[in-house]
């Protein structure tokens, strides 16, 4: 059987389509040829994945004709015929892409869209009570997407059949492959400050006063993974210790990715860090701003945590794009340090 999976972005979310890679691998072992398509900064999170047999890029932004992406997957098909589509982005790009082997079965994945919805129109806290849990998803999409799809397969143990398949330390689902080894002397501890909009970031000032904090209490060094535009990092420079080492803007995506796998827990907002981190079976403390872990990209290591304030005006969008209208992001400067530091100590990764 060879299965097409398609997810152009975002990072954390190709990134949690793993799982059902993991899954699929589960089902057919060996036999099964897996494919997938997804933008071309992305290729890097998959090309090494001992699931993935081949990985097709598009950059949209750099120009990519897309008929050169159909003649790509045609010239492969034309040796491994595609046997099914699965479509986790659920976008017109997507369907065009399904449009263009009409011929060949697909299955779409429910996004949630309606739920999500619901629940960013319909914030208060006694609404999130008096609806049952399961109507938001509460539960790591990773799970609900193979859920969703392993009636299909006449699959009835998918989630507990992927985890005993990955044989993670930390119960996570999802996996990516090995990467060479970014040389950092020691154990240490990352602090992942970015986020993909900036009501996301939990202030940066309290990723310095909890990078102090853990050099404190620790004996880990700090290392601060960000981008090359996230320039706030450089209030981390304020720290006077040889244990902090501040990357940001310093590694490509790969060598992130090789030091997060060696990292002993990955501290971020809701963002790719975290759920790469988690992915090499790294224990994860998520902080959740404006959006709401009952859109279901919570933490999914059974050691992994996360904090996530109960606000009236909580979630504002799905996305966490929007910017609040009120002057002050009360959802995530109401996280305090101790609150953080507290949960860390609590994960059991203290030394």
């Amino acid at each position: 059987m060879h299965i097409l999976i398609v997810r152009f972005s975002s990072m954390g979310d190709v990134v949690l389509q793993t799982a059902t890679v993991n899954w699929l691998r589960s089902l057919y072992g060996a036999s099964l040829r897996l494919s997938f398509v997804t933008s071309k900064e992305f290729v890097s999170l998959l090309e090494r994945h001992p699931g993935i047999n081949h990985v097709f890029s598009f950059d949209r932004r750099g120009g990519d004709k897309w008929s050169d992406l159909i003649k790509k997957i045609d010239g492969l098909e034309e040796e491994h015929p595609i046997d099914l589509i699965i479509d986790m982005h659920a976008t017109m790009r997507s369907f065009r892409l399904k449009m263009n082997f009409w011929t060949t079965p697909a299955l779409t994945v429910d996004k949630r869209r309606w739920e999500r919805f619901l629940l960013t129109k319909f914030k208060g806290a006694f609404f999130k009570r008096l609806i049952s849990e399961k109507v938001f998803g509460l539960e790591p999409q990773v799970e609900r997407i193979i859920n969703d799809f392993q009636d299909m397969f006449h699959d009835h143990h998918g989630v507990r059949a992927t985890k005993d398949y990955v044989h993670g330390p930390h119960g996570e689902m999802t996996s990516l492959g090995l990467l060479e080894e970014y040389k950092i002397e020691g154990e240490y501890l990352v602090l992942a400050p970015s986020a993909s909009f900036s009501p996301k970031r939990w202030p940066v000032k309290n990723f310095v006063e909890l990078a102090k904090k853990l050099l404190e209490i620790s004996s880990y060094k700090i290392v601060i993974l960000a981008g090359a535009d996230d320039n706030f990092c450089e209030a981390f420079n304020g720290i006077s210790s040889d244990r902090l080492l501040n990357l940001q803007g310093k590694t490509s995506l790969k060598e992130s990715m090789s030091i997060l796998s060696r990292a002993k827990i990955c501290i971020g907002n809701d963002s790719g860090m975290n759920h790469i981190a988690e992915a090499h079976g790294v224990s994860c403390l998520t902080l959740f701003g404006p959006t709401d872990p009952r859109f279901g990209f919570a933490p999914h290591g059974c050691s992994s945590r996360y904090l996530s304030k109960e606000l009236w005006c909580k979630p504002c969008s799905t996305t966490g794009s929007k910017p609040c209208f009120r002057d002050k992001l009360y959802c995530m400067e109401e996280i305090t340090v101790s609150e953080v530091v507290k949960a860390y100590e609590s994960m059991g990764v203290q030394a």
